[in-house]
């Protein structure tokens, strides 16, 4: 029994780093998918049945012209005045706050080189939380400003808000939807995690003070428990 302990704890270390590196990678996957569907013009958009084509995002639109049928777009995230409405704005704003907290959270991996990973776990956590939050306030306000004549042009004269007349949601809205589950699943994965952390010193620390915490060291601390357990449990019986 004394031998298999500390082989099941550290196994249970290395299946945490695995799923902790899983989680970063999808994280990472997470922030590129919310910067695109914050730049793409593609939430909703024409179908055959509209009278002009066109396509709409967050901030900006593009709409063909009559008489050569190219796109004309406008709309720019930097110039909140150029967004057709205020649901559009307000949406515009909580989708790019989210894109600039995730990559913020990004940053923050960096400290599971000093801090312990369980601080850093929920931290990152938290952030990622608020993106949920943020993306989820979007996609409701999102659908309150199709009541515009600009949508009209393309939908036709019956749409109003949360109607979307001759139109059609589009690839981005679907994507923001996917990605709002997405970082969702991360945050409780995140605190999930951060709560599997250990809260105290582990005996190697008491015993050794000089022990320092790193990334790095994490990295290889199964290896170096079952070293250290090697060295003590003989030690151990032989006082018996």
């Amino acid at each position: 029994m004394m031998t298999i302990q500390p082989k099941q704890n550290a196994a249970l270390k290395w299946i945490l780093r695995i799923i902790g590196f899983i989680w970063m990678f999808l994280t990472a996957c997470f922030a590129i998918l919310n910067i695109f569907v914050f730049v793409q013009p593609q939430w909703i958009g024409d179908t055959l049945a509209s009278p002009r084509a066109g396509h709409f995002g967050l901030y900006s639109y593009c709409i063909s012209t009559i008489t050569d049928f190219e796109f004309d777009c406008q709309g720019a995230w930097t110039n909140f005045g150029t967004i057709l409405n205020v649901p559009f704005a307000i949406a515009t704003f909580f989708v790019g706050f989210s894109a600039l907290l995730i990559l913020l959270c990004l940053v923050l991996f960096i400290l599971f080189i000093f801090v312990r990973p369980r601080l850093v776990y929920f931290i990152a956590a938290i952030i990622q939380f608020i993106c949920s939050i943020c993306l989820l306030i979007a996609l409701i306000v999102y659908p309150f400003g199709f009541d515009s004549e600009k949508i009209r042009i393309v939908c036709g004269s019956n749409v109003n808000d949360f109607n979307l007349g001759t139109c059609q949601i589009r690839w981005a809205y679907i994507l923001a939807v996917i990605a709002l589950f997405n970082v969702s699943v991360l945050a409780l994965l995140g605190f999930f995690l951060g709560m599997k952390q250990p809260k105290h010193e582990t005996m190697r620390e008491v015993i050794n003070p000089n022990h320092a915490i790193s990334k790095y060291g994490e990295l290889h601390e199964a290896m170096e428990d079952r070293t250290f357990s090697e060295q003590t449990i003989p030690t151990t019986l032989q006082r018996r």
